[in-house]
């Protein structure tokens, strides 16, 4: 089979407003990384209206290169990091919204990590680390120092993003420590179907109890099972929310695998720390994300 060229799983958003100018590149991983990786995005913005954002949790993990302004991030909840020009990040698995600030322009690229992704990248229990905010040299050391080496120097978003694709295959291709099998099929399978699998069922597939395979997912993913599936629950309720496709609060909780409206806006208060029609409200066009 033939894998997919580059330039069609490329995407580009080019946004202009009173809320100020942004451009954004997104890849989708080639078949090959797709288990591991949500997405490679590459931005550059400037002039907002806005200084500081939310950035609600999605159960995946994140790695961001700062390749511009000062980025401060508040994450976890009152700590405080700020990154420069070649500063980065990796952070785990995630139940609380973090806060990004900027003064007004910022330019970068990430990968999102799937659980299994992020497991098989740090090649540790992720219950080692937790969801803290880690200098990638301190996980990968030197390849990573050369990989934000690289993207400073690079100055195309499909550059950056390439490259981004590049380090990370040969990352995943080095993991020798692997979670047991039946931990990776539980972790594939929370993400495949957002969240809305019972553990228990999950646990009666892998032929284990429900406490046994919480422990030992806990431990592997830095997240215990049913955690991961809220918070995949959550974002897909979130996603739904942005595209428009549904006309109200009930018809949202129905579509994303909630009991009623009610559990979905405890979920968002947890979660997002507003109800869902108060959080929405500070949505931004074009994969902006969400204005404070």
């Amino acid at each position: 089979m033939t894998a997919e060229p580059f330039s069609s799983r490329l995407s580009r958003i080019d946004h202009a407003s009173e809320h100020g100018a942004w451009r954004m590149a997104f890849l989708q991983p080639s078949a090959a990384l797709a288990p591991y990786i949500a997405r490679f995005t590459a931005y550059r913005e400037r002039d907002t209206a806005f200084t500081r954002r939310a950035e609600p949790p999605s159960g995946l993990a994140t790695l961001v290169f700062n390749l511009g302004e000062e980025l401060r991030v508040e994450h976890p909840v009152a700590t405080f990091n700020a990154y420069g020009a070649g500063g980065a990040f990796y952070t785990g698995i995630s139940s609380t919204t973090a806060i990004t600030e900027t003064d007004r322009a910022q330019e970068g690229a990430q990968a999102m990590l799937t659980p299994l992704g992020a497991r098989l990248l740090v090649d540790l229990p992720l219950a080692e680390i937790g969801d803290l905010l880690i200098d990638p040299a301190d996980l990968f050391g030197a390849p990573a120092r050369e990989t934000i080496g690289r993207l400073m120097e690079l100055n195309s978003d499909e550059a950056r993003l390439a490259l981004l694709e590049e380090a990370a295959a040969r990352r995943l291709a080095r993991a020798r420590r692997p979670p047991p099998a039946d931990l990776a099929f539980a972790a594939q399978r929370l993400q495949a179907t957002g969240g809305r699998v019972a553990v228990a069922a999950l646990a009666a597939e892998i032929g284990c109890s429900r406490k046994h395979l919480t422990q030992r997912f806990s431990r592997e993913f830095g997240v215990a099972p049913k955690q991961l599936a809220r918070v995949l629950r959550f974002d897909r309720a979130l996603r739904q929310a942005r595209s428009g496709a549904v006309s109200s609060l009930a018809e949202l909780a129905a579509s994303s695998g909630y009991s009623d409206q009610a559990h979905l806006t405890r979920d968002f208060k947890e979660f997002a720390g507003a109800p869902p029609a108060a959080f929405m409200r500070r949505m931004l066009p074009d994969e902006g994300g969400f204005a404070l």
